[in-house]
């Protein structure tokens, strides 16, 4: 037997990566966790009995309608006892219920998902669940509307909810909605009438933190962990409240490239060009690929760029076919003008970019040596931005076998990705590589195999893990990503045999051994940066929090290492 607990490192993992787990992974992952529990040795039960019980009391913050999830919180009480604060919410939610019909969530959520992908329907949902009492499937049509990101039917949606007799169950994850959508006079009402729980207290701590208030911030997220300790996630939260912003003078002296390519998108191209040089890129030299567009003319593109650009160096190319994504990234990456960058940025056409993405990304090589690729948090356009990519790392890996952990966990946005950790890769739409780190490791270029796209960038990022080099995810830095594939743009058959045809080719080019070893190498760097990163928190942790993170940190570095 192991002296740590490889069941609850690998459920510590799944739940690290999400940040909030769904009802139905937390009870999926609490019955394999407590199952044969007596058989277990004392400090493994205890382990896994505390995380257990803390991932379905989050798990039912974010579902309280579910009935079975209740009764499994109320159970688990009675041998994990919930902090005062969650205690009292929990009773607020039984009285909240009385006589009012609830529903497990999987039922509820399974018919949302069951309509169609249009918000105008699914809010007619809301609106009839609501007319008849129904206040399971209107909260399940809820999330349905959150997830595809339009505000406006997501607010009307919440107005007429805020009417039923169970609003203040769920006003608190209203109100974090409304805060990603930016709208004050929403989240002020969901916050008066919410009932007083962990999640609320999250809410207050971010919008503390969005105002540059970092002591108030600081003392909020304390007291969220308190309510609840298995918010895992906000260590590194409270910890980036002691980093510095990037300095301004940080680009100073700094030879850097920046390029991306494009492919009959005028106006979206333009737009990026616009967002980027509306952002710090120091003396950055800039180049765009004209891919072989064939829907507007090369002179036409040329004067725009050279208007949007207002007078500022952008290098032009224009290549008379489109040579695929990862041919026109080596083509960027080789110009002569490039050539003595010592860090190259590539992006995509269709992006809009903070206005501190460069300077996150330069402190964060700075921060940590040996870091070759950075990326961003990626989100979804609209209204109601939602969550699109994050940190990604290997879910499994044989001979010939790749399968990688979701790129979006959870849609809904908490704040649970804002911050910044090593992982396996990074979203390529915005990334940041180490030119010079590249050369020194000997990197390959992106591999022309994957043309016109997929997987290039993915695999260029498992090729420098291989070469000895690190990848780093900053969730600072949010990056709106319009291609909003999950959403907007669903798969042909033909391009789904596209893509997993280049997820082949993928697989084929690395032997199992590699694969294993990367893949420790990935959880290694994580595991030693959540110590660390624990060892800074870990005085000023609430006593609960204290435990079951020191509990869940050291499981998880035995099991790295």
């Amino acid at each position: 037997m192991h002296a740590y607990d490889t069941l609850l490192a690998h459920h510590v993992t799944l739940h690290l990566l999400h940040g909030y787990s769904q009802p139905g992974y937390a009870m999926l992952w609490a019955d394999a966790l407590l199952r044969d529990l007596d058989r277990q040795p004392p400090a493994f039960r205890q382990g896994r009995l505390h995380f257990a019980a803390g991932l379905l009391r989050q798990a039912l913050m974010l579902h309280p309608f579910d009935d079975a999830l209740r009764g499994l919180v109320n159970t688990l009480s009675r041998m994990a006892p919930p902090s005062p604060e969650y205690a009292a919410w929990l009773r607020g939610v039984e009285a909240c219920f009385g006589e009012h019909a609830n529903v497990p969530s999987n039922e509820a959520l399974g018919r949302a998902y069951d309509l169609p992908p249009s918000p105008d329907a699914v809010l007619e949902a809301v609106r009839v669940a609501v007319g008849s009492a129904s206040h399971g499937d209107a909260f399940a049509c809820l999330l349905r509307l959150w997830e595809l990101g339009s505000w406006e039917h997501m607010a009307a949606g919440v107005t007429a909810f805020m009417a039923t007799p169970v609003a203040s169950l769920v006003a608190p994850l209203f109100a974090h909605a409304a805060l990603a959508a930016g709208d004050d006079d929403c989240a002020a009402s969901c916050v008066a009438v919410s009932l007083p729980s962990p999640l609320l207290t999250l809410y207050h701590a971010r919008r503390a933190h969005a105002a540059g208030d970092r002591d108030g911030a600081r003392d909020l997220y304390a007291q969220a962990l308190a309510g609840e300790p298995a918010q895992l996630h906000l260590l590194r939260t409270l910890d980036d409240l002691d980093r510095p912003a990037p300095p301004a003078d940080i680009l100073a002296g700094k030879r850097i490239g920046i390029g991306f390519y494009t492919w009959n998108k005028f106006e979206v191209t333009l737009d990026t060009l616009r967002s980027l040089l509306a952002s710090d890129t120091g003396g950055a030299t800039i180049a765009v690929i004209n891919n072989g567009s064939t829907t507007f003319s090369r002179e036409d593109f040329e004067t725009a760029v050279r208007a949007t650009a207002a007078g500022r160096p952008v290098e032009l190319i224009h290549l008379p076919v489109n040579v695929g994504a990862p041919a026109a990234r080596n083509w960027l990456w080789h110009l002569d003008s490039m050539r003595e960058a010592d860090l190259f940025a590539f992006l995509d056409d269709d992006v809009l970019l903070p206005q501190d993405w460069l300077r996150c990304y330069v402190q964060d090589m700075e921060e940590h040596p040996g870091t070759v690729v950075v990326g961003p948090k990626g989100v979804n356009p609209g209204t109601l931005p939602t969550v699109q990519y994050v940190a990604r790392f290997f879910e499994k890996t044989g001979r010939h076998l790749i399968r990688f952990t979701n790129n979006a966990p959870l849609v809904m946005d908490f704040g649970q990705y804002d911050h910044a950790r090593p992982c396996l890769s990074v979203m390529g739409c915005c990334h940041l590589l180490d030119r010079r780190a590249c050369q020194r490791l000997g990197v390959p270029d992106f591999d022309i195999r994957f043309s016109p796209s997929q997987v290039d960038d993915l695999e260029h990022d498992i090729q420098v893990w291989k070469a000895g080099g690190m990848v780093r995810y900053d969730g600072r830095v949010r990056v709106v990503h319009r291609q909003d594939a999950g959403r907007a743009a669903p798969l042909s058959e033909a391009a789904w045999g596209h893509v997993w045809g280049n997820h082949h080719k993928m697989e084929r080019k690395f032997t199992e051994e590699e694969l294993a070893s990367i893949d420790r190498a990935t959880r290694r760097a994580d595991a030693r940066d959540l110590l660390a990163t624990y060892g800074r928190t870990a005085p000023r942790l609430p006593a609960a929090a204290r435990m079951l993170a020191g509990l869940c940190v050291r499981t998880l570095q035995a099991a790295a290492e």
